[in-house]
């Protein structure tokens, strides 16, 4: 008796990682690493923007500031850029996401959004909100498509799985 053929198709980028997670866990784990490479070009370009914003884009970002005991200031400009983070969920909201997880510099990138006020408008001098996490993946946007699907195309080589991104 010859031996049993499996064969998987998979068309959305969500379900083949849901996919590969079960049937390929080393290659999942190669994967995750990989496509935290692949999204690189944002973080870089998010992290340059605060790093132009200097140490403290408000002079009242350096003083301590703890409402509740929950402290968000004083700004500190490394941790700002330290903060910028890829995750992979496979998630129903998102795939993959950049997120900025300093309190303070996910202030800076987006106070005065969804309500105007004088905070807000004082920060608007380095860019409206969002500051620097949405520009960075509009501009990057391209880059990272083309390094998702060179990612998924050597994932389906590696599987002989038919992946399609």
């Amino acid at each position: 008796m010859s031996g049993v053929t499996i064969k998987t198709e998979v068309f959305g980028i969500r379900d083949a990682v849901k996919e590969l997670k079960k049937l390929e866990p080393a290659l999942f784990k190669e994967f995750r690493k990989e496509a935290g490479t692949a999204l690189k070009p944002i973080v870089l370009d998010a992290q340059a923007t605060i790093n132009n914003a200097g140490p403290a884009p408000l002079s009242g970002m350096a003083r301590k500031w703890a409402p509740k005991g929950r402290q968000i200031f004083p700004y500190v400009q490394t941790k700002a850029v330290r903060g910028v983070k890829v995750s992979l969920r496979p998630s129903k909201a998102a795939f993959l996401t950049v997120q900025q997880k300093d309190a303070s510099g996910a202030i800076f990138d987006i106070a005065g959004r969804s309500s105007p006020n004088k905070f807000g408008e004082a920060l608007n001098k380095y860019g409206k909100a969002s500051r620097s996490m949405w520009p960075a993946a509009d501009a990057k946007e391209n880059e990272v498509r083309s390094n998702l699907a060179d990612l998924v195309a050597d994932v389906a080589a590696k599987t002989q799985t038919r992946l399609k991104y």
